[in-house]
């Protein structure tokens, strides 16, 4: 990608929001906003507690912080737009996880769930979800804390307002004070289920996207929006996976995970207690079955335990040898750090098979080339989250990880550990399906995405700065006007 010039005697202005440790790692910890202020003045407003109190303050230059607008508890008519809007684009992933989360709550909330949803299936006709999609975006408008919003961004008057996470509310109400603004927007969607199980995004004018894929899909979803506003850059968050200065060796790995020197082990990426409520019993299973199988009985599991999950659950495990916890974050208890992103890369590089349920570390492992087991059940059988598992892998973000055979997906225990001893005898198997896996969902993986980002930011403003600055010619017709009137 062509890198645009400045404009002569000015700095583009671009504000970047922040409100997630994972926006901060893509766009801090990658380098693509080191970059990018070595030729533009570049506003970081960035979260502390946004999204489970995950993000951290960024140490990356002066930042401003992530305003609030005050969301309403309960939101009718977001909910109803929302579910129009899935069933239009006949996504199942939002209502799945609404469905689950409801399980053990009042029977009035699942009836509240159940009305709405049928009442989207019915606003999801046009030209009626068009009229309740404006209505409800007039009415987010005026919720409180928008007109600070509004402030802070006409004092900025940046070029371009980026958005990291798109699908947390923050940013939200920033795009959408700046559509209305008529400030030019970027969605970075930062994640692979993004555009398919969250809901509708705010509308942005341009999109940076993972793969080809990620770009028909916005392209389906949102058919108002032309080719030449979604541009495949890949994502900076597997450029760190190319670093070499973010891997440690297998020795050093071993050491800081708290293992002996030659320990072979498997990596078991846990979940959130709220989707995974009984997953340390089914950590324990397997690993109290390791020994009954001659191809594993010398293996650690290593748990990395989510960044969001509570760790409080998983107490008393890492005393069950051959068991070991990972905490994600580093020693101060930050995630979008060097340390952190070692500990992550080097974890998966080393691992004989990574498992996990339905999570971004199958791509993670891919991406490496390593063994990718996922868990399609729960214990005991037949229980609502052993459905529950099951039906994740078959949501429309998760089908093409499966489908593509770079994963294998495991029924139960017996499958599971059959499946890994597979993988421990023969690491090549499936590594063919894994880097079309890659190519499929991923976009490149070549270490430059941040540049192309970088690139693509660049050439926005350049190209929005143009459209802003009347030629010789526009000038004097303007002034011809002014005389005449």
């Amino acid at each position: 990608m062509r890198q645009a010039p400045l404009a002569q005697g000015s700095r583009y202005r671009i504000s970047v929001l922040c409100s997630t440790a994972w926006g901060i790692r893509n766009f801090v910890l990658s380098g693509v906003l080191d970059e990018l202020r070595r030729d533009c003045e570049v506003q970081l407003l960035s979260a502390t507690t946004a999204n489970n109190a995950l993000a951290e303050p960024c140490d990356a230059g002066a930042s401003l912080p992530l305003l609030q607008a005050t969301a309403p508890r309960h939101d009718p008519l977001g909910a109803i737009t929302d579910a129009a809007f899935m069933h239009r684009a006949h996504l199942q992933s939002s209502r799945l996880f609404a469905q689950f989360s409801a399980r053990e709550q009042p029977v009035s909330r699942w009836l509240r769930q159940s009305v709405l949803a049928g009442a989207g299936a019915i606003v999801a006709r046009s030209p009626m979800f068009e009229w309740t999609s404006a209505l409800e975006r007039r009415r987010a408008l005026r919720r409180p804390g928008m007109d600070e919003i509004r402030r802070q961004l006409r004092s900025l008057a940046p070029d371009l307002v980026i958005s990291t996470a798109c699908v947390v509310p923050d940013e939200a109400a920033y795009v959408r004070v700046a559509n209305e603004l008529g400030l030019p927007t970027l969605g970075s969607i930062l994640s692979f289920d993004n555009l398919t199980s969250r809901g509708r995004l705010p509308a942005f004018q341009h999109y940076a996207v993972w793969s080809r894929r990620m770009r028909d899909e916005v392209l389906r979803l949102y058919p108002q929006c032309r080719a030449d506003q979604v541009h495949v850059t890949g994502t900076p968050q597997f450029d760190l996976h190319r670093r070499p200065e973010l891997h440690w060796s297998r020795p050093q790995t071993l050491a800081h995970l708290g293992l002996a020197p030659n320990t072979r082990y498997l990596l078991y990426a846990a979940n959130c207690a709220a989707f995974t409520p009984t997953e340390p019993l089914l950590v324990q299973e397997f690993v109290r079955r390791l020994a009954a199988v001659p191809t594993l009985r010398q293996h650690a599991v290593v748990v990395r335990l989510h960044p969001a999950d509570d760790p409080a659950r998983w107490r008393g495990l890492g005393a069950d040898a051959p068991l070991v916890l990972s905490h994600p974050r580093d020693d101060n208890g930050r995630f979008g750090t060097p340390h952190a992103q070692l500990k992550l890369v080097s974890s998966v590089a080393h691992a004989d098979v990574c498992i996990n349920m339905a999570s971004t570390v199958s791509l993670d492992a891919a991406v490496l080339d390593r063994p990718v087991a996922c868990v399609g059940f729960a214990l005991p059988p037949g229980s609502p989250e052993d459905a529950f598992a099951a039906a994740c892998h078959a949501t429309a973000h998760y089908r093409p990880v499966v489908e593509s055979g770079g994963v294998r997906l495991a029924r139960s225990v017996e499958d599971l550990l059959s499946i890994c001893a597979l993988y421990v005898v023969e690491p090549a198997l499936d590594a063919a399906a894994r880097r079309s896996l890659v190519a499929d969902v991923c976009g490149p993986v070549d270490g430059l995405a941040g540049a192309r980002v970088g690139s693509l930011i660049r050439e926005l403003v350049a190209a929005q700065r143009a459209a802003t600055i009347p030629s010789p010619a526009r000038q004097q017709r303007g002034k011809q006007l002014q005389e005449a009137v």
